[in-house]
C-alpha cells in the first residue's frame, strides 16, 4: 500500500496562540470512544472540570462556551487540556485536524485542509509546482482516474502556457470547456449556499468582473488549482463525476483569484475551504450547477 502527500505535508505544526482563525471556536468538537474513556477517568478538579463540558447526546462532544469557543481554549490562545495532561491527551479530531484522507485504489492519499490558515500559507508559498511524496509498496494497481489525474498534473505544468490556457487543455481531456465566470451568477450561486463566518458573505459581497491573467498564471494559483485536485479528483466514483470535480476545481481557484485582487489580503483560500470544502451540501450544489451549465453546452 502507498502512502501519499503533498511536498508540503511534513512542515506543517499547529502554530496555535499565533493562530489569527483558531479551530477551537465555532467548530463541534467530537470525542471518539477512546479518548471519552480516558476523559472519564482522569481524577480531580480537572476531571470533574473535563466531564461538566461533555454532553453525550446525540454523540460525545465538548460543550462550546461563549462566542462558540472550546472549554479547554484559554484566553492566551493556549489549549487547557494540553496544558494540563499533556499533548497526548487530545481527543483524535483535535490531534488529526487539519489533515484529510482519501483511501483510493493501492493507496491512502493525506492531506492538510486549507481552512487552516497555516496549512494554506504553507501550500500557497511554495515557489514550484506541487508535487506528490510517496512510501510504501507500490501494488502496481491501475486506477484510471489516477492515470487521468497524472495527465492534468502534467498539463498543469506547461509553463509555456498560460493558466486558461492549461485550463482548457485539460477540460479537453473530457469534452469540455471552462465555465465562464459569470460573477453575478456565481455570487448568486454561492451566497445561497450555507455560510458560516460574515467574512465570507463580505468577500462575496466584493465580488466584481476583474481581469484574472496574469495574475493566475502565478506559482500560488497554479499550486491551489493543483491541491483542489488532488484532494477531489481521484475520489470521484466515475469519470464524468471527475470531470465535473476538475470544472470545480478550475472555478475555486479563479473565484479566490479574483477576491484576492480585489480585496488585497490572503483570507479568501482559508475562508473557501472552511466554507466550501468541509460542508458536502455545499460541494454537491455546487457540482449540480456545474453539470447543469455543462448539459447546456
Amino acid at each position: 500500500m502507498l502512502s501519499v502527500k503533498p511536498d508540503f505535508y511534513d512542515n506543517f505544526k499547529c502554530i496555535a496562540d499565533k493562530c489569527r482563525h483558531s479551530c477551537c471556536v465555532a467548530w463541534e468538537i467530537d470525542i471518539d470512544e477512546d479518548s471519552l474513556r480516558r476523559f472519564m477517568a482522569v481524577e480531580g478538579e480537572f476531571g470533574e472540570y473535563m466531564r461538566r463540558n461533555i454532553e453525550l447526546e446525540p454523540s460525545p462532544h465538548f460543550v462550546l462556551a461563549d462566542e462558540e469557543r472550546c472549554p479547554f481554549l484559554q484566553d492566551n490562545g493556549l489549549c487547557k487540556m494540553i496544558l494540563t495532561l499533556g499533548e497526548d491527551s487530545i481527543c483524535h479530531i483535535c490531534r488529526e485536524h487539519p489533515r484529510f484522507y482519501n483511501e483510493l485504489p493501492g493507496r491512502i492519499e493525506a492531506g492538510l485542509g486549507l481552512c487552516c490558515e497555516e496549512a494554506a500559507r504553507l501550500l500557497l508559498e511554495g515557489r514550484e509546482h506541487l508535487s506528490l511524496v510517496t512510501d510504501g509498496v507500490d501494488e502496481g494497481v491501475e486506477d484510471e482516474l489516477l492515470e487521468l489525474r497524472d495527465e492534468i498534473f502534467a498539463i498543469l505544468r506547461e509553463d509555456d502556457l498560460s493558466f486558461t490556457a492549461r485550463m482548457e487543455k485539460a477540460l479537453d481531456i473530457f469534452g469540455m470547456e471552462p465555465l465562464d465566470l459569470d460573477v453575478e451568477a456565481i455570487k448568486e450561486l454561492y451566497l445561497g449556499l450555507e455560510r458560516l463566518d460574515e467574512d465570507w458573505t463580505k468577500k462575496l459581497n466584493t465580488l466584481a468582473p476583474v481581469e484574472l491573467e496574469p495574475a493566475l498564471s502565478k506559482m500560488r494559483y497554479l499550486r491551489l488549482a493543483e491541491y483542489f485536485i488532488y484532494r477531489h479528483f481521484a475520489s470521484a466514483p466515475d469519470e464524468y463525476e471527475a470531470a465535473l470535480r476538475l470544472q470545480f476545481a478550475f472555478l475555486s481557484t479563479r473565484l479566490i483569484c479574483a477576491m484576492d485582487m480585489l480585496t488585497d489580503d490572503n483570507e479568501a483560500t482559508r475562508l473557501y475551504s472552511s466554507e466550501i470544502e468541509y460542508s458536502d451540501e455545499n460541494v454537491d450544489k455546487i457540482l449540480d450547477y456545474i453539470d447543469e451549465k455543462n448539459s447546456l453546452t
